[in-house]
Order: structure tokens, then sequence, then C-alpha cells
């Protein structure tokens, strides 16, 4: 995987479809509470403590990742997959930004709030003697 770039280098270039698209999609993510933007070459993520959604520009298309913790059916869903033990990605598609809707807007605030802050370890207690 390439190293993280700015924002704008990995919008150049996208049209300008997919960018309105993208930008929509930013504002949700926003709208769930305060996260942190990490830009790869191939994808922008968003992350609490752990990665909790990304989105790629696919033609005039949004392609989306969001992780949650159960398997979830949304009209836009291309296919869900175990990413963990704990976690589902669920791959999505937007076409249109009517897309980008209460619907959405609910998978996110879910990944936001119970993926997004990471899951602590429980570390095996010692036997007492």
């Amino acid at each position: 995987m390439g190293g993280v770039i700015e924002l704008d280098a990995f919008l150049d270039g996208e049209s300008r479809e997919a960018v309105a698209l993208f930008r929509r999609f930013q504002d949700l993510v926003q709208d769930c509470g305060p996260s942190e933007l990490v830009v790869n070459p191939s994808i922008v993520y968003w992350r609490r403590n752990r990665i909790f959604a990304g989105a790629f520009c696919k033609g005039r298309r949004l392609e989306l990742n969001v992780d949650l913790t159960r398997q979830a059916e949304h009209p836009r869903l291309l296919v869900a997959f175990p990413h963990t033990k704990r976690v589902f990605t669920h791959r999505l598609r937007i076409e249109d930004e009517s897309q980008l809707d209460d619907s959405l807007a609910a998978l996110l605030a879910e990944s936001w709030r119970e993926v997004g802050p990471g899951f602590l370890r429980k570390t095996p207690q010692k036997a007492q003697i």
C-alpha cells in the first residue's frame, strides 16, 4: 500500500460527479462526530481509534466500505463479508446523490459509534494461588 497523500491529490482527475458524491459522503461522516481522515492513493478512510468507513471514486460512482458489528441489509449493498471476528465490511455503490440518504447515514452513525472506538482486548486474569 502506498503512503498517505493529500485529499486534493486523491480527488484530482476524478469525475465531477464522483467528487460531488465523495464530498456529500464526507459530510455524512462528519455529521457522525469527530474522526480522522486517512488518505491513501487508492482509498480514503475515516477513523477514530479504528477505521470505520472508507470511500473511493470509480468512474462517476462512489464505492464505499462501512464496517459494522453485524451484517446489515441495504439497497446499495454489493457484498458484506467478515473483516475480523467482530466486524463485517459492507461494500456499497453510490451512483446518485439521492442514495446518500438517511438509511446510509444511520449505517455510518452505527459504524462510528460501534466500530470507530475500537475494541479493547481483554487480558487473561492470572490465577491467584
